[in-house]
C-alpha cells in the first residue's frame, strides 16, 4: 500500500512540472524594450518627466544599446538643458538605427541651441537624405546657415526651394523680400551691378511691380546703359499696360537720348490702346520738348540757367515737365514746389507730384496725395481710375502676404470706384479668392453669380461653381452638377472640362472618405467618378483600394483589368493584377507577371514589394506540400532583388527547417522581429533550432515497473548515442536489463532464470527529397530481450498537416514455459493420496514474432494527434494492439510537450517487447499513459512518463495421478506500474 502512494505521487509530480514548465514561460512578466520605450513616451507626453526617467533608467540597464531608449534619454536631457548629455545619448541613437529620424531632429535642436550650426545642418542633411521633400526641414537649414552668417548658401537654398514650390505664397512672398532686403543693401552701398542683378531676379518673380521696374530702369540710366534701361521700361509697359509712370519712363528716356520720333510714336500707341489725359498731357510735352529740342541741343539745361536768371513762368513750366519727364525726382519735386509757390496747389502740380512720389516707391504718400486728388476732382474719371487700380495693387499685396480681411475693403472700393470693365473684373476676381479663403461662401456665391453676369464663361462658371459648393461642405452637389453637365456636354468641346473639373474635386473627397473609414461612400464615389471618366487614373486605383478593403475581390479583379487596358505598363496595376493571380493561388503567373517590369525596374520598391511578398506566399505555399527544393528555389530569386527583406529571409530559415538543415535555419530565422508576446516562445523556438542543430545527442533512460498486487520491480536501463548529418542520422543502443530469480531457473516464482541481460541495437533513420523518410532498425540481445529483432517503417508528409506511417518488423522472443516431476512422497489432499505433480522447473524457449502495423497523425496548431494499429502473428496465431495519442506543444518548440497515450489489444504494444518488460498474448490488454518533455537548454532535455498496463496472464500448471494426469492453464490479470526517465544531451 505504501508503494501504491509512493508511485501515485510521482504521478501527480509528473504532471505538476510538466504544467508548471509550461506556465512558468507563459506567465513570466517578461519586459521587453519596446515595454520601456512606449511607457516612457506615455509618460514624457504627460509631462511626467521624473517618473519616466526613473523607468528609463530602468530599461537602459537591460537594454543600453535599443536606439529608442536611448533617444528617450536624449530627449530628457534636451528639456532638461543638459545638452552634453542630450547629443551623448542622441548619438548613441543613431548608431544603433541611422533611420530614427526623432532622434536625429532632436540633435538638429541639441546643436542649434548650442550654437554648432554646421553639425546641426548635417542632420539637417541626413534627415534630407531620407525625406528630400520636406519643406520644414529646407526651411530649418535656410535658418541655420543665416544664423551661421552664410547668407550665401541661405539664398542659394531659398532660392532653389523656391523653383522646387513655384505655387508656395510663403515661400514666395520670403524669397521676393529677401531679394528686396539684397537690393536695399547694395544699392546703399553703391554695387549697382550687384543691385541691378538682383532687382532683375525680384522683378522676374514679381512682374506687376511698378516702382520695381522704375528703380530697375533709373540704376541702368545711372549705369550708362541707356538701351537696357528702354527695354526694362518696356517689359514693364507690357507686364502693367496701365502704367502712366512707366510709359512717361521709357518716353522721357527716349527724349533725354534726342530720340524725340520714337517717344512720340510710342506714347501715341499707348494712347490709342489705353487713352488718358495724362498720355495725352505727356504726347503734348513730348510734342514741345521736341520742337524745343530742334532749337536748341540741350533745353532743359539752357532753361535752368535762363530760370535762374529770370524765373520766368516758361521756363519754370519746361524745367518740371522735363525733370518729371525725365525721371528726375528731386527735380521734380523742387520745381512744383516752385511752381505751387508762384501759382498755388493745382491739379496738375498735385498729380505730378503723386506720380513722382509713386515712382520713387513712396506709396503712403502717393496713396494720400490720389486720395486727395479723387476726393477733390471727383467728377475725373482718369482719377477714379487711377484710384481704383491703387486699390486693386494694395489689395494683392495684402493678398499675396495671406492678409485677406484687410485686402477685402480695397477690392470693394477697387470694383465700386471703376468703369473699366478689365479692372472691375480682376478686382472682383481677387474678391472672390479672398472670400473663398476667409470662407464666406454665401457672399463668395454673390460675387460669382456677378462675373457670369459679365465676364465668366459657362464652362468657368460651372468649374467655379463646383469649387465653391465644394468649399463649403457641399462636395456631393458639386460632384452631381457637373456630372450631369459632362453628360449633357458628351460630344462638345465642354465635356472634357467638366470631367477635369469632376476629377480634380471627387479624388481628394474619396481619399477622405478612405481615411476616415467610410468605404461604403467612397466605393459609391469611387463608381460615379469611373461614369464620369472610365479611364481616370486614381479613379481605378481607388476603386480597387476600397474593393479589396470590402474584401470584393471579384470587383477588385474587374477594375484591375479595366488598369491594365488603359494603362498597361503603370506598375500598380501590374501589381494589382498580380495580387489578383496570387489570391487565386496562381503564384507561377503572378511572378511571370512582375518578373519583366522588375527586371527593367529593379529599383522600384512597390514592384520588389509585391515580388517578394508573393514569393513568400508561395513558398510557404510548397511547404505545405512538402516541396522545400522548390520553396528555396523560390525564396532565392526573390533575395536577388530584395536581398535584406526580413520575413524572406525567415521564410528561408522555416525552408531550412524542413529540409532538417537546422543550422542555416537558426541563421536566417534570427531575422524574425518578434512582437513583445512573442519575445519568450521565439527564444525558445531559436533554442530548439540550435539543439536540432547539434550532430551529436546521448540519450539517457530508465524504466521501472512494479507490480500492483506484487512486491517485484522490473527495471531496464539504456544508453544511446546518435550521430545526425544532412539527411541522414546513425544511433547505437545499448538496453540493460537484471532480473531477481535463480540460476537454475527452479523457483515458480519467477518466469525466467535470473541474471542479466544486455541488448544491442543500431538504428538508420533517412530523409529523402520527397516527402518520406525511412527507419531501418535492428538489434541483438542474450537474454530477457528480443534474441534478434530487425524492422523498417516509412513516414510520408501529406497535405493539410497529415502525415501517415507504415512498419514492419520480426523479433525472435523468449517464451517459457513450467515443468512438472512427480513427487510421490507428498500427500495429495485432492485424491487423499500420496503422490503430488510439482514445479520442476522453467522451460526456456523461443518463439517468431510477425508484427505489421499503419498509423496517421495530423497536427493542430498547438497539438498533435495520432492512431496505429498493429497485427501480430505469433506462430499460427494472429493478435492486435492499437493506441491513440494526444501531445499538447504549450511552448513555440517541437521538443517541450505533455503527452497522453491510451491503447489496447490482444498484445502488448511493440516497446514492452523491445524493454523487455512483461506481457502475455491472447486475452485483451490495455494500456494508459501521461508524460512530458521539457526542453531546458539547446543541450539538454529532459522527459518523464507514467504508464498502467493491464494485462491478461497465464501460467501452465499440472494435476491428477501419475499416469493420469490434466495439463491446464492458470489465468489472471495484472497491473503493471511503469515510469519512464529520459534525459537527452546534444552537443
Amino acid at each position: 500500500m505504501y508503494k501504491r502512494i509512493v508511485f501515485t505521487l510521482l504521478l501527480a509530480v509528473l504532471c505538476s512540472v510538466s504544467f508548471g514548465a509550461a506556465t512558468t514561460t507563459e506567465y513570466n512578466d517578461y519586459k521587453t524594450p519596446d515595454y520601456y520605450e512606449s511607457n516612457v513616451r506615455a509618460c514624457f507626453r504627460k509631462g511626467e518627466w521624473d517618473k519616466g526617467k526613473r523607468l528609463l533608467d530602468e530599461g537602459m540597464k537591460a537594454f543600453p544599446d535599443v536606439t529608442g531608449l536611448n533617444e528617450l534619454a536624449g530627449q530628457y536631457y534636451y528639456v532638461r538643458h543638459r545638452y552634453d548629455d542630450a547629443r551623448y545619448y542622441l548619438v548613441l541613437s543613431v548608431r544603433a538605427d541611422n533611420q530614427n529620424v526623432r532622434a536625429k531632429q532632436l540633435l538638429v535642436k541639441v546643436e542649434e541651441e548650442t550654437r554648432n550650426y554646421s553639425s546641426a545642418i548635417c542632420y539637417v542633411n541626413e534627415l534630407l537624405e531620407v525625406n528630400p521633400y520636406w519643406k520644414g526641414l529646407w526651411r530649418k537649414k535656410i535658418q541655420l546657415y543665416r544664423r551661421q552668417g552664410n547668407n550665401v548658401e541661405a539664398d542659394r537654398l531659398l532660392e532653389r526651394l523656391n523653383r522646387i514650390y513655384p505655387n508656395d505664397e510663403g515661400l514666395k512672398n520670403e524669397f521676393n523680400n529677401r531679394l528686396e532686403e539684397k537690393y536695399i543693401h547694395y544699392k546703399r552701398e553703391g554695387r549697382r551691378k550687384e543691385a541691378i542683378a538682383t532687382l532683375e531676379k525680384l522683378i522676374a518673380s514679381v512682374r506687376n511691380n511698378e516702382d520695381l521696374y522704375l528703380q530697375l530702369t533709373n540704376l541702368y540710366l545711372q549705369e550708362g546703359d541707356t538701351e537696357q534701361a528702354l527695354v526694362v521700361a518696356g517689359r514693364g509697359v507690357s507686364n502693367i499696360p496701365g502704367s502712366i509712370a512707366l510709359v512717361r519712363k521709357k518716353a522721357g528716356i527716349l527724349a533725354e537720348e534726342g530720340r524725340y520720333p520714337e517717344a512720340i510714336s510710342f506714347v501715341r500707341e499707348r494712347m490709342n490702346i489705353r487713352p488718358s489725359g495724362a498720355l495725352s498731357a505727356l504726347y503734348a510735352e513730348l510734342q514741345l520738348d521736341a520742337a524745343r529740342s530742334a532749337r536748341d541741343n540741350d533745353p532743359y539745361v539752357l532753361y535752368g540757367k535762363l530760370y535762374e536768371q529770370r524765373g520766368d513762368q516758361e521756363s519754370l513750366d519746361f524745367l518740371l515737365n522735363t525733370s518729371v519727364a525725365r525721371g528726375y525726382e528731386e527735380d521734380a519735386l523742387h520745381y512744383i514746389a516752385e511752381a505751387r509757390r508762384r501759382q498755388g496747389q493745382s491739379k496738375r502740380l498735385l498729380y505730378m507730384e503723386y506720380r513722382i512720389y509713386k515712382r520713387m516707391g513712396n506709396t503712403d504718400k502717393a496713396y494720400a496725395l490720389l486720395r486727395t486728388l479723387a476726393d477733390t476732382y471727383p467728377g475725373d474719371l482718369d482719377l477714379a481710375e487711377e484710384l481704383a487700380l491703387s486699390h486693386m495693387q494694395q489689395g494683392t499685396s495684402l493678398m499675396s502676404a495671406g492678409h485677406y480681411s484687410e485686402a477685402l475693403p480695397y477690392f470693394r472700393m477697387s470694383v465700386s470706384g471703376t468703369s473699366d470693365p478689365e479692372v472691375r473684373m480682376a478686382a472682383r476676381n481677387r474678391l472672390y479668392t479672398c472670400l473663398l479663403e476667409l470662407h464666406q461662401y454665401d457672399e463668395a456665391a454673390i460675387v460669382l453669380d456677378t462675373l457670369r453676369t459679365s465676364y465668366l464663361s459657362a464652362t468657368a462658371y460651372a468649374e467655379k461653381r463646383a469649387d465653391l459648393l465644394n468649399r463649403a461642405g457641399k462636395t456631393e452637389e458639386a460632384l452631381a452638377t457637373l456630372a450631369q453637365l459632362a453628360k449633357d456636354s458628351l460630344h462638345t468641346e465642354s465635356h472634357g472640362l467638366y470631367v477635369t473639373a469632376y476629377e480634380e474635386i471627387a479624388i481628394p473627397f474619396i481619399k477622405d472618405l478612405i481615411a476616415s473609414g467610410a468605404l461604403k461612400n467612397a466605393h459609391g464615389a469611387v463608381h460615379r467618378l469611373l461614369d464620369v471618366n472610365p479611364s481616370s487614373y486614381y479613379g481605378l486605383r481607388y476603386a480597387i483600394t476600397t474593393t479589396e478593403l470590402m474584401k470584393h475581390y471579384d470587383e477588385a479583379a474587374t477594375h484591375v483589368k479595366s488598369g491594365r487596358s488603359f494603362y498597361p505598363a503603370d506598375t500598380f496595376f501590374v501589381v494589382k493584377h498580380a495580387s489578383v493571380y496570387e489570391r487565386n493561388r496562381q503564384y507561377a503567373d503572378a511572378l511571370l507577371l512582375l518578373r519583366a517590369p522588375l527586371d527593367s525596374l529593379p529599383g522600384n520598391r512597390s514592384l520588389v514589394g509585391a515580388f517578394s511578398q508573393c514569393s513568400e506566399n508561395w513558398a510557404l505555399e510548397l511547404l505545405r506540400l512538402h516541396r522545400p527544393e522548390a520553396a528555396l528555389a523560390v525564396i532565392d530569386t526573390a533575395l536577388v532583388f530584395d536581398a535584406y527583406n526580413r520575413s524572406l529571409l525567415y521564410t528561408k530559415g522555416l525552408v531550412y527547417e524542413a529540409q532538417h538543415r537546422y543550422d542555416s535555419a537558426y541563421v536566417y530565422q534570427r531575422y524574425y522581429e518578434p512582437s513583445p508576446l512573442e519575445v519568450a516562445a521565439h527564444r525558445q523556438k531559436m533554442g530548439v533550432l540550435q539543439s536540432q542543430g547539434l550532430k551529436n545527442e546521448v540519450a539517457i533512460e530508465y524504466i521501472q515497473g512494479r507490480y500492483g498486487e506484487e512486491d517485484v520491480l522490473t527495471s531496464v536501463a539504456s544508453v544511446a548515442y546518435t550521430r545526425k548529418a544532412v539527411r541522414n542520422s546513425y544511433t547505437g543502443r545499448i538496453d540493460y536489463a537484471g532480473r531477481d530469480g535463480e540460476a537454475e531457473g527452479r523457483s515458480a516464482e519467477y518466469p525466467t532464470r535470473g541474471g542479466v541481460g544486455a541488448q544491442f541495437g543500431f538504428e538508420w533513420a533517412h530523409h529523402y527529397r520527397k516527402p518520406w523518410n525511412t527507419t531501418l532498425h535492428a538489434a541483438l540481445s542474450n537474454r530477457y530481450f528480443p534474441k534478434v529483432t530487425v524492422g523498417l517503417r516509412a513516414e510520408r508528409e501529406l497535405p493539410k498537416e497529415w502525415t501517415i506511417n507504415f512498419r514492419g518488423s520480426y523479433r525472435r522472443i523468449e517464451a517459457n514455459q513450467k515443468t512438472f516431476r512427480w513427487n510421490p512422497s507428498t500427500y495429495n489432499e485432492e485424491t487423499a493420496l500420496y503422490g503430488l505433480w510439482e514445479f520442476d522447473q522453467w522451460a526456456e524457449n523461443h518463439r517468431n514474432l510477425f508484427n505489421l502495423g499503419a498509423g496517421v497523425g495530423k497536427s493542430l496548431e498547438s497539438f498533435y494527434l495520432s492512431a496505429r494499429a498493429d497485427a501480430f502473428l505469433l506462430d499460427t496465431h494472429c493478435y492486435f494492439n492499437t493506441a491513440f495519442s494526444a501531445r499538447y506543444f504549450p511552448l513555440e518548440n517541437t521538443r517541450t510537450s505533455i503527452n497522453a497515450t491510451v491503447g489496447l489489444g490482444t498484445a502488448p504494444e511493440a516497446d514492452v517487447i523491445d524493454y523487455a518488460m512483461p506481457g502475455s498474448f491472447e486475452k485483451l490488454n490495455t494500456m494508459v499513459g501521461l508524460g512530458a518533455m521539457y526542453l531546458i537548454n539547446k543541450n539538454l532535455s529532459v522527459g518523464l512518463e507514467g504508464t498502467w498496463h493491464t494485462f491478461y496472464n497465464q501460467v501452465n500448471g499440472r494435476r491428477g495421478l501419475q499416469t493420469d494426469y490434466e495439463d491446464y492453464v492458470e489465468t489472471s490479470y495484472k497491473n503493471l506500474f511503469n515510469v519512464h526517465v529520459q534525459l537527452h544531451i546534444r552537443f
